[in-house]
């Protein structure tokens, strides 16, 4: 008997990752292609549908041995209706039907979930959380996401986008962010976000190592700055520890509104390991309250960036086990 295998697509503003995996969450076939989110969303979903029907005929998968697909997109959706509403990260999608344009195209079932959320489903699934109960995952990309795991369910809320802890406001009237308020913790403590801050920096005349840099390639990423950071650079440092500081914070509000055994932390910006997670603890304990010991363990994801496509993928191995239709209700399992 042939192994069946699910489809998990990771769509994001910069690229869209593609994969087949198994029911233990080994990833058994992926590919990445470039997302170009302007060219509108039936053209990119068209490609989608593509790579997914390519990616199973190279793999010599019969259709009949694929249970599903999971699909994570950046938000906010409106889930019981399979549809993206908007995101600053796909310019120009708006209320696009996904869930059934690529149903139509490819002939799965199909998931949708927030990619955050399917990230975090990824680490509660195979991840760092598998062994833990409720749990929080931040995503800290581009922008930051976050997914909650809370009574062995995906925390969606009434208007199905809780948990985007990316936009709860650390400042008042503060930085201006994509999503139309002010002060968010993506604007303060996102890899993308503590660059262009950085750079910023340098141009208004701040020494740096960062400088030559800029100057030769025109900008740099987070990754430069822990790594000047660790070399004892001044700026980068003090930027550094900022963004850890904003994200203690964060974990300290989750804390206290979700109370989660667990927090992850994901996303590009984890690949600094201990530089991140040792400030980040360190800063947390700072903060907290210290009238009672309910501190969430604060680890960091080992699923590294294949945790979005995973997670999607393993949603639909979750529908398909449970017989759901649509996974909005369902229980993770």
């Amino acid at each position: 008997m042939s192994r069946q295998l699910a489809v998990g697509i990771d769509l994001g503003g910069t690229n869209i990752v593609t994969a087949l995996v198994a029911d233990d969450g080994q990833i058994l076939g992926i590919v990445s292609r470039r997302t170009d989110a302007c060219r509108g969303a039936d053209c990119v979903v068209g490609e989608m549908a593509d790579t997914v029907n390519g990616l199973i005929s190279e793999n010599s998968v019969s259709q009949d041995d694929v249970v599903g697909l999971g699909i994570g997109t950046p938000g906010p959706l409106r889930l019981s209706k399979g549809f993206i509403h908007r995101s600053a990260n796909l310019p120009g999608w708006e209320n696009v039907p996904i869930r059934q344009w690529l149903q139509e195209k490819t002939g799965l079932s199909v998931q949708l979930e927030n990619d955050a959320n399917a990230a975090a489903y990824a680490e509660h699934w195979v991840g760092a959380g598998k062994d833990f109960g409720d749990q929080v995952t931040l995503t800290l990309g581009t922008g930051i996401g976050a997914g909650a795991i809370i009574g062995g369910e995906i925390l969606r809320g009434h208007f199905e986008n809780a948990a985007e802890f990316g936009h709860t406001i650390v400042e008042l009237d503060g930085r201006p962010c994509s999503c139309g308020q002010k002060g968010c913790l993506e604007q303060y403590a996102s890899p993308g976000n503590i660059a262009k801050y950085a750079i910023e920096q340098i141009r208004k005349g701040s020494e740096s190592s960062l400088g030559p840099v800029l100057k030769a390639n025109g900008a740099f990423d987070s990754q430069a700055i822990a790594e000047a950071a660790r070399a004892g650079d001044s700026l980068a440092d003090t930027i550094w520890d900022e963004a850890c500081r904003y994200i203690a914070l964060a974990c300290v509000n989750i804390q206290h509104t979700v109370n989660p055994e667990m927090l992850v932390l994901a996303g590009g910006m984890s690949k600094s390991g201990d530089f991140l997670l040792g400030r980040v603890r360190q800063h947390f304990v700072a903060q907290t309250w210290k009238i009672f010991e309910d501190k969430p363990k604060i680890v960091l994801s080992n699923l590294g960036g294949n945790a979005g496509v995973i997670g999607a993928a393993g949603l639909a191995w979750k529908a398909h086990r449970s017989g759901a239709a649509c996974l909005n209700t369902a229980t993770v399992k």
